[in-house]
Formats: C-alpha cells, structure tokens, sequence
C-alpha cells in the first residue's frame, strides 16, 4: 500500500484540527502495540478542513452557503447580532476555499499556540472592503501594504472590528454600481496584544530591554477591544465574504 510516494504497510487516520498532543500521542501508542518500526505524520494542524467542498485540484474554490448549513447559521448570526441597528440584508454568504492560504495560516496558528502557551489566540473578525479588492483578496489573502487608506491611528497593519456595524460603514465596505456592500469575516489571530499607535509598522515590544519579543497584535481599547490590528498578513484567514445592502 502506498501513501502519496511512501510506503506503506498500515496506516491510521486521525483527525485534529486544534491541539494535537493527545491524538499524536494516541497514535504512537498504537504503533506500539502494532509493534511498527517507523511512523510519518503529515504536516500537523495544516489538514483542509472537513466542511470545505472538494477542490477538484483547483488553487481556490468560492463556494456559495446555503442557508440552511452550519457555516451560514454561523456567519449570519455574527453578522446581524454585531450590527442591530443597522437593518441589514444578507445578499449571500460565500466560503473562500484556498488551501496554500489556509496551510500558511494554520503554520502560523500551531507557532503562536506554542508560543504563548495555549490555542486561545484566535478570534473571528470582520473587515470591509470594496466589490474591487475581492478578487486580491481571495487569492493572495489581507495586505497590509494597504494599511492608512481608511485609517490608521492604531499602526500601519490590516484592521479588523469586533462588530459588523464598524465595517458596515461606506467607508471601509463602499458599495458598487449596484449598491451591495462587502465584508468579511476573518479567522484572526490576535494572540497578545497591546495598546496600539499611530505610525507604528509593528506590534509593541512587551519590554523596553527586549526589542525582539514583541506582542502578536494591536488594538485600540486593551481593556474593551472593538478593532485589532495585525502586521503579519499570515495572521489572518478571509474565511467567509459576506454580501449585503443596507
């Protein structure tokens, strides 16, 4: 039996998308029962997730919600509880599926789990934008070369709001010729972090004799966060675009 160019003799499937100390550990175990002599891992916590649709090898697959699943009931309950007074209305709800974004992202999810200590580092968050940045976006994921376009008091990195009625604002999600409007919610990972300010092109250093050991994001309220900034444009997924008029 082969697995991609490796051969194989047994192979045991696990699944785990978050920590995955306990089902390695499960697995070599097994091994041992099984008495095996070697054993490979694939790259760990970088695996598609289960409820994408199958890519049919392509680089980047959008695929439009139904209203019924899971992923849309998530998506449109964030979106109208962050943004009550708004009256929105959902056009669609759309998944980006691309895989190098996700791996890359999830590369940089299992180091700052590991960094700090825990897997409390992720946040979902939304950011605007215009009908004319999707196509970037989808592809190659947030830049923060773009970074002082709309505002930039808390550094010069990509922003992302707590609530939908920040980035519903026409600034940051500025309809087109037809008047629907555009946003994201993103998988973002905040990790630690600290007061941010105006110019910075970096997250705050977390003392002054250490310049090098920085804090993973911005934010503007520490205590009461309602945006983070981040400097790193692997540190975020644009998991769903969401679609909608006002």
């Amino acid at each position: 039996m082969f697995l991609s160019s490796l051969p194989c003799k047994k192979i045991i499937h696990f699944v785990a998308q978050d920590d995955v100390k306990v089902p390695v550990s499960k697995v070599l175990q097994e091994c041992e029962l099984q008495q095996c002599t070697s054993v490979t891992f694939p790259a760990i916590g970088t695996a598609l997730p289960e409820t994408w649709d199958d890519m049919q090898n392509q680089q980047l697959k959008i695929v439009e919600l139904k209203p019924y699943t899971k992923d849309y009931k998530h998506v449109k309950e964030r979106f109208l509880k962050t943004s009550p007074s708004l009256n929105l209305k959902i056009e669609k709800i759309e998944r980006v599926q691309n895989p190098s974004l996700w791996k890359v992202y999830q590369i940089k999810k299992c180091q700052m789990d590991d960094k700090n200590g825990n897997n409390n580092n992720e946040k979902f968050l939304f950011h605007g934008t215009s009908a004319q940045s999707l196509t970037f976006i989808n592809n190659y994921g947030f830049n923060r070369s773009y970074a002082g376009m709309h505002a930039a008091q808390f550094g010069n990195g990509t922003y992302f709001a707590v609530n939908a009625s920040y980035s519903a604002n026409d600034t940051y999600s500025k309809p087109d010729a037809n008047g629907k409007k555009h946003m994201y919610l993103a998988r973002v990972l905040v990790g630690q972090y600290s007061q941010g300010t105006q110019g910075a092109i970096t997250p705050a250093a977390k003392s002054v004799g250490n310049s090098v050991d920085l804090f993973d994001s911005s934010t503007d309220n520490v205590n009461n966060p309602s945006m983070f900034i981040i400097f790193s444009d692997i540190q975020a997924y644009p998991e769903y675009l969401i679609t909608f008029t006002r």
